[in-house]
């Protein structure tokens, strides 16, 4: 995992109604590294950016051409193969808990003040990465999950109750 500052870090301070950089707030922000949870974080990441707060985005380094995974990232190769969307996701969160390299990296993301960066007073994740808000309760660093998911997506999460009491859902 790496890290990547998307947008400039707030730090003219003129009329735009940005903060003077040496004030300025930093988001950390951890997207699920598919496309239709990337674009949403981006969104997000833009808003805040323009409210003046720092961006900085943290994403897997192996991450590649065509929403792809690395068996390199802790996920298996067959779970890759599979096309299990759902199994990839389980595994990467498996991986995140079980690495010490991610805890590490969201360490030194949130603690970091100098270099001209402000210390992170959030992390924004994406709502299925339940291993990194493990890591960052560990860090003391607050969280927020951005659940990137369409309004249909939603309308069939709402209807899961009634299938599971109809019996068309297991337990």
């Amino acid at each position: 995992m790496s890290t990547t500052t998307t947008a400039q870090e707030a730090s003219n301070g003129g009329g735009d109604g940005r903060r003077p950089h040496a004030r300025a707030r930093r988001v950390l922000m951890f997207p699920l590294p598919f496309q239709g949870h990337i674009n949403p974080m981006l969104q997000l990441a833009d808003v805040l950016h323009g409210r003046g707060l720092a961006v900085t985005i943290l994403h897997y380094t192996g991450f590649h051409n065509h929403n792809t995974l690395r068996p390199a990232d802790g996920v298996p190769a067959d779970v890759l193969a599979s096309g299990n969307v759902i199994a990839m996701i389980v595994a990467m969160n498996t991986a995140m808990e079980a690495s010490v390299a991610f805890r590490d990296v969201l360490a030194a993301e949130s603690m970091l003040a100098g270099e001209g960066k402000p210390r992170a007073a959030c992390l924004v994740i994406d709502s299925n990465l339940f291993g990194a808000q493990k890591a960052a309760e560990e860090l003391g660093l607050p969280t927020i999950a951005l659940r990137p998911g369409s309004a249909a997506c939603f309308n069939c999460f709402l209807a899961y109750p009634m299938l599971h009491q109809n019996g068309y859902l297991p337990p």
